[in-house]
């Protein structure tokens, strides 16, 4: 049954997402929600702490077999996605503090969930194991500079004592935690066991995930409705920074890097497919509360993000015959 309701979760993204946002828009008019902005931060670990399920720390040790697809990786990921993703913004005059966001979930690493629901693209799952787990510790020394500096910028005043306060709780706490919980598990050979039921925790990952967006939307009414046109311009914004991504990959995994099928893939689902949630939860977790809202315009891009990956899904056919051929 729980198996049956994670793939059902995961399949659903976008209509769960919708169905979240709905809900503030019923429910707004009836009840002072602001209250429900003291659950972020435990709704926050509920989400991030499931999420390490997936990450595969001893895929590590095999790095060199997929050194090419990992370099280029962490290039697109840290430095290529986050600059396209500022002339994107600037073009269409989107305010710095909503940069700052879109920005963040740029250089985000890939979601360890995502295996759940894009697996059939037939990647080298080494690779996106690989890659998955090097982007994530990468992301703990990359994400409080990138809060400190972009802060900065647009003259959100978050002292960087605190940025790294709460990034200590919200990714190094819980990946601590999850390699104890792990070690705990294998020393008493329950591994086999475990596997069987640790789709539970994708579970409670996606749950708490359409919950925080609930509870953001919610508690920052009258700032999401202040901002209503900058939340329109987030289509063309996606359609660009998603297309833009993925056509200049294709390219140049198959015409400079002669890359082979399973490399590309693994190297687009963790470069193109961005961790909404992990986004969602430092932008909540580093600012302020009254720039806490900056955390909606993620929220509202999983709606574009997910039938994008699905459309290129559909297209992967087309795309492993074209790598195939000389």
């Amino acid at each position: 049954m729980l198996h049956k309701l994670n793939k059902n979760l995961s399949k659903n993204m976008i209509a769960y997402t919708f169905l979240a946002i709905i809900s503030w828009l019923i429910l707004w008019k009836i009840f002072d929600l602001t209250f429900l902005s003291k659950l972020v931060l435990p709704i926050v670990f509920l989400l991030i702490y499931p999420m390490m399920i997936n990450l595969s720390l001893t895929a590590l040790k095999k790095i060199k077999w997929s050194s090419k697809p990992l370099v280029e990786a962490m290039f697109v990921n840290f430095l290529f996605a986050p600059i396209l993703m500022y002339f994107l913004t600037y073009i269409f005059w989107l305010d710095p503090k909503i940069s700052i966001a879109l920005m963040l979930l740029a250089l985000s690493p890939a979601s360890s969930m995502g295996l759940g629901y894009i697996g059939l693209a037939k990647w080298n799952m080494l690779t996106w194991a690989i890659i998955v787990a090097f982007a994530f510790i990468s992301s703990i020394f990359v994400y409080p500079l990138a809060c400190h500096y972009l802060a900065l910028w647009s003259n959100i005043q978050v002292p960087i004592s605190l940025i790294l306060k709460n990034l200590l709780l919200i990714l190094i706490l819980p990946l601590i935690l999850w390699i104890i919980t792990r070690e705990y598990i294998e020393r008493k050979h329950w591994w086999e066991k475990f596997k069987e039921i640790k789709h539970i925790f994708s579970t409670i990952t996606l749950i708490a995930l359409y919950l925080l967006i609930f509870v953001i939307f919610a508690s920052k009414a009258d700032l999401i409705i202040q901002n209503y046109k900058n939340i329109l311009l987030l289509l063309p914004v996606a359609a660009l920074f998603y297309s833009f991504l993925v056509l200049i990959l294709l390219f140049v995994n198959k015409k400079i890097f002669n890359f082979e099928y399973g490399h590309h893939q693994s190297v687009i689902f963790t470069s193109v497919a961005k961790n909404i949630a992990l986004t969602i939860a430092i932008l909540i977790a580093v600012f302020w509360k009254e720039w806490q809202y900056l955390a909606v315009f993620p929220a509202i891009m999983s709606l574009f993000q997910a039938p994008f990956l699905m459309i290129y899904l559909k297209f992967s056919p087309k795309i492993e015959k074209w790598f195939s051929l000389k």
